[in-house]
């Protein structure tokens, strides 16, 4: 996402709630059409579907962490380990399924929604973050929006890959 981008910046938080909504809804059209069997395929960087999934599930993990250390006083400041592949293949194999990822993944979706609403008044705060010193907004700007998004653009190229 861009940084400083004041349009995103100003986004109500009922406005990234269903905007995340409709890219989840894309992500999981596209994995379940992508199916079981090829969700396991990786392409030329070696990045299967599945792993895209559960990258974003890892995120959104880290980001619900973040909101609920934020919303008990405790700090916000960890490692990004989202993107580790331990954590990745650990989530993969938590889900060891198409479906059950993508429950996953909505479950986290609606545990980071629950708490930017319980936080809704603080959010224009700055806290450190694992992405650095950030307004809980732009938080879940970037990973609700754009991890979505990059999750759902990747899936979608994928499976128009496997259309042609």
């Amino acid at each position: 996402m861009p940084p400083n981008d004041p349009a995103l910046d100003a986004l109500a938080l009922a406005e990234i709630e269903e905007a995340a909504g409709e890219l989840h809804r894309r992500i999981a059209a596209s994995l379940r059409a992508i199916g079981e069997p090829r969700a396991d395929t990786p392409d030329a960087d070696g990045v299967t579907p599945r792993r895209e999934v559960a990258s974003l599930a890892a995120t959104l993990e880290l980001a619900g962490l973040v909101l609920g250390a934020v919303a008990s006083g405790a700090p916000a400041a960890v490692a990004r380990i989202d993107r580790h592949p331990a954590l990745v293949a650990a989530v993969m194999y938590a889900a060891p399924s198409v479906s059950s990822l993508l429950v996953r993944v909505d479950q986290d979706r609606r545990l980071v929604a629950s708490l930017a609403r319980t936080l809704e008044s603080r959010l224009d705060e700055e806290h450190e973050t694992p992405w650095g010193v950030q307004r809980l907004r732009r938080v879940l700007v970037d990973v609700l929006l754009g991890e979505g998004a990059r999750c759902a653009m990747a899936l979608e190229a994928r499976l128009a890959e496997t259309s042609a």
